[in-house]
């Protein structure tokens, strides 16, 4: 009876923390209008980080957010080499990451 009362209570724990968990969706994955929304729930300020999926030499400095729900636009037209990118958001110890991939090119019939 008691092992089942602790299960309980360690997966109430992880329900109630994961509830909390910041998010990041992208909304447009264009280079020339790359958008992005988050929400910071998990702490005063999250950090994002915006970069290339293939070159981990290529990446947008560090913004840091405040609380609560917002979004950002960008023209990556310069600054990545393709429309394969990242956002990573760090919300006090959770980190949320999502992909934007371009696909890739169909093969010439020639």
């Amino acid at each position: 009876m008691k092992i089942k009362y602790g299960l309980m209570v360690v997966g109430s724990f992880f329900v109630l923390n994961s509830a909390n968990a910041g998010s990041v969706e992208i909304t447009n994955c264009s280079l020339s209008e790359f958008s992005y929304s988050y929400n910071v729930e998990n702490g005063e300020a999250g950090i994002i980080q915006v970069g290339s999926i293939h070159d981990d030499t290529i990446s947008l400095s560090p913004s840091t957010v405040g609380a609560g729900a917002g979004a950002d636009e960008y023209d990556l037209s310069d600054e990545m080499p393709d429309g394969n990118i990242y956002v990573t958001l760090i919300d006090g110890d959770e980190i949320t990451t999502r992909l934007c991939s371009e696909p890739e090119p169909e093969p010439s019939s020639e």
